[in-house]
């Protein structure tokens, strides 16, 4: 059977389309729009030209739907309807384009990145991970393959692309969630899980400048990408373009940038990085 799973994000609106075979996801259509919905928040209300603009791409998506025949689809929304005074008033316009929309608040996200990563994660049973979105981060803490602690900010490569790039900047915010939510720390290892775009996008990149095929990547050669990204060295620019969507390479630096300090905060040589995402881990949770 099909499913399809729209995630309007901060940064990007997404459509897939999944079969499962023997229980795993395997994606038979996927597509995605960069809205960068959070850059549409002004004094905590999501301006017209936000909502307008995700409307007319969950139009585009319904037709898809259609056209493929999926009779069992659900969309959710992560980051974007946080701490907005018109959220009510914003998912009713996404109802009346035909598609009803589940909101989910930062701890939910977080839980449902952990179990959309266990595709192919499940080796590490102890750690932690994060997702570094447009508008939000997420950091989950796992013990012995249970959530000890899941945790949202609303820190993101949209949201940071708007202020200089400096890890003076996205180090604090890194300690100081840390210092909030001591139980992140208490599960860190050597190795830690790298969920979502801009963890994927690193990949790419790294893989691209290393000539491998590996599904982690060494802290200190990713430190190297982005000290030379930093520099604006020509060849890693080439690297970057080659590597990363031209629709994120606008807010990669900045998103680099977060997951530099995070790695720094829980001391971790290794990123292993997941193909599953809130995505997966919201497929399996609310569809039976």
């Amino acid at each position: 059977m099909q499913f399809g799973v729209i995630d309007i994000g901060s940064n990007t609106v997404v459509l897939i389309i999944y079969e499962l075979e023997n229980g795993f996801p395997k994606v038979i259509f996927h597509t995605s729009s960069h809205v960068h919905l959070v850059s549409y928040i002004e004094n905590h209300v999501m301006k017209e030209e936000g909502i307008e603009k995700t409307c007319n791409v969950l139009k585009e998506y319904k037709k898809i739907l259609e056209e493929y025949q999926i009779k069992e689809y659900k969309a959710f929304i992560t980051e974007p309807h946080r701490n907005i005074d018109n959220r009510k008033e914003m998912l009713q316009a996404f109802s009346n384009c035909g598609i009803e929309v589940i909101a989910l608040s930062g701890k939910e996200e977080a839980e449902l990145d952990y179990l959309g990563s266990l595709i192919d994660t499940k080796f590490i049973s102890t750690g932690t991970a994060f997702d570094i979105g447009g508008g939000s981060t997420e950091f989950i803490s796992l013990k012995e393959n249970k959530i000890i602690e899941a945790v949202s900010i609303p820190v993101g490569c949209v949201r940071l692309s708007k202020q200089e790039v400096s890890p003076l900047i996205t180090d604090k915010y890194v300690e100081d969630t840390l210092d909030t939510y001591p139980k992140l720390l208490e599960t860190k290892t050597n190795t830690i899980i790298g969920i979502g775009g801009t963890a994927r996008a690193s990949l790419k990149l790294y893989q691209n400048v290393y000539h491998t095929h590996e599904s982690y990547m060494d802290v200190s050669k990713l430190e190297y990408i982005y000290n030379k990204l930093v520099e604006k060295d020509t060849d890693m620019i080439s690297h970057m373009k080659a590597s990363i969507e031209a629709g994120r390479q606008e807010v990669y630096l900045p998103g680099l940038n977060m997951l530099m300090s995070i790695v720094k905060g829980f001391k971790a040589n290794k990123i292993q990085i997941s193909t599953g995402c809130v995505r997966e881990g919201f497929l399996f949770t609310y569809f039976n």
